[in-house]
């Protein structure tokens, strides 16, 4: 059993037959999790200075990978090396615990080292967010083979770090899936990706994974079946579907996707396939949400001038009708009924299309801050971004970073402009807290 084990690791596991790319790939290890992961910084990136680098938006791809020995973090960055330098992804594999021929398969709890996982994924995240530009606003979550597991948990659990989803001949488990929480997810585009000649489990769970999105009213979720493949490595299609969705063209044709052929999908999958993007349906905007706070910029037009009837429901209530009482039973001196008053209805908050993403809100100085705008997609090709720091221009584009080293609190601001012309602001609290030897000398300098 062994060895039949090694001979399928080596034939089918751990090959990587997509070529090398021209980034940089590298092993980084999480400070706060100890945990390992795979790093590529595409050729553009790596080239471009820092300026070049602020300059444009750089997709994050979370690859997970598939059960050891079979597959393993660094086999997952490889394998996107050449998409990653087409359409300028920043790519990402976290070292799992859980993907492994001695851990619990198939996966039906949410077991420690699944759970490890998770934690560390996010820290990751985080990681990659302080120390590259990476943006926060366009983050796939894909995997291969038991990957899936952690690919469809991390967007169940998560749908705030993860933007989509494309699982490519993955498994998937229902039990591990909290199905309270898919309203938060519901809008998110999702693609699985099957092949004809998949192994029977993969296959079967992948189809379970597309009548589970379906049964929780998913509205923006394909699924294709590719003609002649195995159990392959297949990020080609995992990158166009999340390059359609970021809204990032490939400085290249594709070499590989031309020669795939679908035999089976739902409209939404077949349309990618097609080199299509679907109309993308959007949360209704009853949908409760949270909105930015504009404490310290003025009112946008979206507050202004906006009818009464978006914002509140009706515009004004109606007087409450106070039935007159017969003649007769007020000369009999009887009490009249009183009116049941109507109790005004509360204003539902608007849901705004922009907000702001930051790093963290708190922290010792210096703190190193990163930023994203979170807006429709369309705006982040179309729209002038201006961000501001206490009131003064900071910079431009759909994110940014910038160390503070001015203890207290600090605000800051979005700006946004379309074509249209129409501006939307958003704004976020930062908080400095400063090192205790700079408050010891603070406090030592006034008492002199």
């Amino acid at each position: 059993m062994c060895g039949a084990l090694v001979t399928l690791a080596a034939t089918t596991g751990c090959i990587v037959p997509q070529p090398r790319g021209e980034g940089t790939l590298s092993r980084v290890v999480e400070p706060t999790t100890k945990r390992g992961y795979w790093l590529y910084l595409p050729k553009t990136y790596v080239e471009a200075d820092d300026q070049g680098r602020r300059a444009r938006r750089w997709p994050l791809v979370v690859s997970f990978h598939g059960m050891k020995p079979f597959d393993n973090a660094r086999s997952q960055a490889r394998e996107w090396e050449q998409e990653a330098d087409r359409f300028g992804f920043i790519t990402v594999a976290p070292e799992l615990r859980a993907p492994d021929v001695l851990q619990q398969f198939p996966l039906r709890t949410v077991h420690p080292a699944f759970k490890s996982d998770e934690l560390a994924t996010v820290a990751i995240l985080r990681h990659v967010f302080t120390n590259h530009y990476a943006d926060p606003s366009n983050v796939l979550a894909t995997s291969w083979s038991s990957g899936g597991y952690m690919a469809h948990y991390m967007l169940n659990r998560h749908p705030d770090l993860f933007t989509s989803l494309s699982v490519r001949q993955s498994n998937f488990s229902a039990s591990v899936l909290d199905a309270a929480a898919t309203a938060r997810s519901r809008f998110h585009p999702i693609l699985v990706v099957m092949t004809q000649n998949d192994f029977a489990g993969c296959k079967r769970e992948s189809r379970e994974a597309v009548e589970w999105y379906a049964a929780h009213r998913y509205v923006n979720a394909g699924w294709i079946e590719i003609k002649g493949l195995g159990h392959a490595r297949t990020p080609d299609m995992a990158a166009d579907f999340f390059g359609r969705v970021a809204g990032v063209r490939p400085s290249r044709p594709p070499a590989v996707l031309v020669r795939r052929q679908a035999i089976d999908g739902n409209p939404e999958g077949l349309a990618f396939f097609s080199g299509k993007i679907p109309e993308f349906q959007s949360p209704p905007r009853a949908v409760a949400v949270r909105t930015p706070s504009v404490r310290a910029l003025p009112e946008t037009p979206l507050r202004r001038h906006a009818p009464a009837a978006s914002l509140s429901g009706p515009a004004a209530l109606a007087p409450t009708r106070v039935s007159r009482l017969p003649a007769a039973r007020q000369a009999a001196n009887q009490t009249p009924t009183p009116p049941r008053s109507r109790a005004p209805l509360r204003r539902r908050p608007v849901r705004s299309p922009l907000s702001i993403r930051a790093s963290t809100t708190l922290g010792i100085e210096p703190l190193y801050l990163s930023f994203a705008a979170l807006c429709p997609a369309e705006w982040q090709r179309s729209a002038a971004f201006l961000w501001t720091l206490n009131g003064d221009p900071l910079c431009e584009g759909v994110n940014g970073h910038k160390t503070l080293v001015q203890p207290g609190r600090h605000t800051l601001g979005l700006l946004v402009v379309t074509p249209n012309g129409k501006e939307y602001r958003a704004s976020k609290d930062i908080r400095v807290v400063p090192r205790l030897e700079t408050a010891k000398a603070a406090r030592s300098g006034s008492d002199g």
